[in-house]
């Protein structure tokens, strides 16, 4: 994989589809948690030339260019991609949620997002019925100590 700068993504992606990789893949994000990390795909289907495109960008305020106008079936990737990790992707024309409701709140996907359910809802630790707690209750990471104050 070849990492770019953020700046020349949608130029290398062009370069990339002029050079006959012209089916798109698939496109994700990894949270390195002062970093976001998008990765691409691309493959040449004559000659299966690929290639695997990543870009690192502040976690902070996510930003990249959409590769839709080139790539038209990178749209529901980078939707997707917007959904799970928060990276706004510039001039990317569908923008709708894909599989969260408008009112989840942070990405979920993110390092720095606190997944309250996981402590809300209690965790059985059995693995058969009338059995033995097999597991010890934690806290994930960035849940406040208070949370659990109220729980066995």
């Amino acid at each position: 994989m070849r990492v770019v700068d953020g700046s020349d993504w949608l130029s290398e992606w062009s370069a990339a589809h002029e050079r006959g990789l012209t089916y798109f893949d698939f496109l994700t994000a990894v949270d390195r948690g002062d970093t976001i990390e998008v990765i691409a795909h691309a493959v040449d289907p004559d000659s299966i030339e690929r290639i695997m495109l990543g870009a690192q960008i502040p976690a902070g305020s996510p930003r990249l260019d959409t590769v839709s106008a080139i790539y038209p079936g990178a749209s529901w990737h980078e939707r997707e991609t917007a959904e799970m990790f928060g990276v706004h992707f510039v001039g990317l024309v569908d923008a709708r949620r894909l599989l969260l409701r408008t009112s989840f709140g942070a990405p979920p996907m993110r390092k720095s997002t606190v997944l309250a359910a996981r402590v809300a809802v209690e965790w059985p630790g059995i693995a058969e019925p009338g059995g033995t707690a097999v597991r010890r209750r934690q806290r994930p990471p960035g849940v406040a100590d208070d949370w659990l104050e109220d729980k066995p």
